[in-house]
């Protein structure tokens, strides 16, 4: 290989790793990795399926239960001999061996008739539990689906901080050269050129702290959703603007002040207050189960076994069973008592839990429409304060530049302009969030 081909290999490689190592997350990326790696979910959907195999288990008690069984005992013994004396007679004893073996067989069924209708309660409280479950991992994923957003949003919203600081660099990267060739024709003092230095050392400071939160923001969201950060991920941009519009027209915002439909809304569709209801449902069952120790039992059996010397006559002798057992409990030392106050407890406990729920539903709810009509004057006030800052750094930029204006009014002005962009982003990025913070809330968060 010559030293052109070597040359032409160095200067492509990186252009093709960087072409092959590039990859683009878009936010529906994002969810469904979440969704798919998030080690909570994974073991929510193992503990459902637990769950559901006790509704077959419950099942279960009320049909009869069928057991068969064999054995086989074989036993030798071997005698060495003697003599045997009777009187004055002595009787020789030869050795004598002897086998015996024995075959039997059994098959039995026990029917429960009646126990306090404990059994059929029991697959009430199974259904109920599954159904808590279903729910309970509903609620998990819009809660994951919700940090998600959060930190992809985060994200953004550290790129577009990035910008303003990589455009106000440019800025004054192009000012500093601008008064450098001013102060070569004498048109402005040195001391302008100095303070510009100073100026455009902050800017790049400004930069590379904006590109580490980046950085920091976009690793964040890489190692939640379980990615190598060491990946050059693109993070795909959203359309800041439309989404603004579209959640500053929202029917929600319109209609914000009919508090009472809005809690009703969020108490027909949070996940997490419909599993508290059903967890309810399912601790009342608790107590009627509870409650069946206090009742009769009532069983039936029936069983038939043979047993033999030989295999060939197994089944020749056979012994037929069949019976009903009535339990009734007097006294148990108040055990039954115990656990009906305890699942008594158990229920009035998670009642209170569920109280406590509704109530954290509206306070959170009301916080979270107070913060939304916050965050929408306050991005109306920035986007008024960024034109204006805008134009005031447009006409004193005119003035420096036809010698009626000061350096320092210049780039306080620009300051000025940097810090309305950072607030108008800010406000903007907040906003969306506080948007998807209340669907989350509603329980009406998609994925």
């Amino acid at each position: 290989m010559n030293c052109k081909s070597i040359f032409i290999l160095l200067f492509l490689l990186p252009i093709l790793l960087n072409s092959q190592e590039k990859k683009s997350l878009t936010l529906q990326d994002a969810i469904q990795i979440a969704l798919q790696k998030n080690v909570l979910i994974k073991q929510n959907e193992n503990s459902l399926e637990l769950t559901k195999s006790d509704i077959l288990l419950s099942y279960g008690n009320l049909l009869p239960t069928l057991n068969a069984s064999g054995n086989f005992n074989w036993s030798r013994s071997e005698d060495e001999g003697g003599l045997f004396t009777f009187g004055n007679l002595t009787i020789p004893l030869p050795p004598t061996k002897t086998e015996s073996r024995s075959y039997s067989t059994s098959i039995s069924s026990n029917l429960n008739l009646f126990d306090g209708l404990s059994s059929f309660y029991t697959i009430y409280q199974s259904k109920s539990n599954f159904e808590a479950a279903k729910y309970s991992l509903e609620r998990l994923k819009q809660d994951i689906v919700f940090q998600t957003i959060a930190k992809y949003v985060n994200v953004l919203k550290a790129k577009k901080l990035l910008d303003v600081q990589e455009e106000n660099l440019k800025w004054n990267k192009k000012s500093l050269e601008s008064i450098v060739e001013r102060n070569k024709i004498g048109q402005i003092t040195i001391a302008d050129v100095y303070q510009q230095q100073v100026n455009y050392g902050n800017a790049e400071l400004l930069s590379i702290q904006a590109n580490n939160n980046y950085e920091i923001a976009k690793n964040d969201l890489l190692a939640f959703l379980g990615l190598d950060v060491t990946q050059p991920y693109e993070i795909e941009d959203l359309d800041l603007e439309k989404l603004v519009d579209e959640a500053r027209t929202d029917q929600l915002e319109k209609n914000h002040l009919n508090f009472d439909e809005i809690i009703n809304s969020a108490l027909t569709h949070r996940p997490d207050y419909i599993a508290q209801k059903i967890k309810l449902t399912s601790d009342e069952y608790g107590i009627y189960i509870a409650k069946g120790g206090h009742y009769p039992r009532l069983t039936a059996s029936i069983s038939a076994n043979t047993r033999s010397n030989r295999l060939s006559d197994l089944g020749k002798s056979r012994t037929y069973v069949a019976g009903f057992s009535l339990n009734i409990p007097i006294f148990n030392g108040w055990m039954v008592s115990n656990r009906v106050q305890m699942a008594e407890v158990n229920y009035k406990n998670n009642q209170l839990k569920l109280d406590d729920l509704e109530r954290s539903i509206k306070v959170s709810l009301k916080k979270a429409l107070l913060d939304l009509e916050a965050a929408r004057k306050k991005i109306d006030v920035n986007n008024k304060n960024l034109l204006a800052a805008f134009e005031n750094k447009r006409i004193n930029e005119e003035k420096y530049n036809l010698g009626s204006n000061t350096l320092l009014n210049l780039l306080i002005v620009n300051s000025q302009y940097v810090q309305a962009q950072n607030d108008f982003i800010n406000s903007s990025f907040d906003y969306l969030v506080i948007k998807k913070q209340i669907e989350y809330l509603l329980g009406t968060l998609k994925y």
